[in-house]
């Protein structure tokens, strides 16, 4: 009786260590996906921005040169292209005043400089998102959604 007892619970200990093992390699498993998905969209992200190439005013802090969260990422996305690619930069004016525009100009001009990049290389101007290159179609959707204040590096200004 005691042999018996002495077995279950050998085979109880091994089931529950058995049981922790599993759990914790489907942990990690999410883990691992979870960080794979992440990867993806970062990466779609970063195309799109790249993609677009410009820099709107909901990049800035309202009536200001500074760049907000998201025109210091976008920035930071496209110097990080600029300096492996010779490109083309727009920054959008839309109705922001000329002097604030020409300040927001010098300041993005400055960062890019402070990041090492051969200004020879690339260009700056107020274009269309995208460029000449990119379908009338998905230029209109990209500044509809600009329009609606939303950021058009989202979902909805890729369809």
């Amino acid at each position: 009786m005691k042999l018996k007892m002495i077995i279950m619970m050998v085979l109880l200990c091994i089931l529950i260590v058995g049981c922790e093992e599993s759990m914790e390699k489907s942990q990690d498993r999410h883990t691992i996906n979870s960080q794979l998905v992440n990867s993806y969209n970062d990466i779609a992200m970063e195309n799109a921005i790249i993609s677009q190439h410009t820099l709107f005013p909901y990049h800035f802090v309202n009536n200001s040169a500074e760049l907000n969260e998201l025109g210091q990422r976008d920035l930071a996305v496209l110097t990080g292209h600029f300096i492996k690619h010779a490109g083309h930069l727009n920054i959008r004016q839309h109705n922001i005043p000329a002097n604030l525009y020409e300040a927001r100009v010098n300041l993005v001009l400055d960062r890019l400089r402070e990041a090492g990049l051969d200004m020879d290389r690339m260009s700056i101007s107020d274009s269309m998102p995208g460029g000449s290159n990119m379908a009338s179609e998905r230029v209109l959707i990209i500044l509809e959604e600009v329009e609606k204040g939303a950021p058009a590096g989202t979902s909805a200004s890729f369809k």
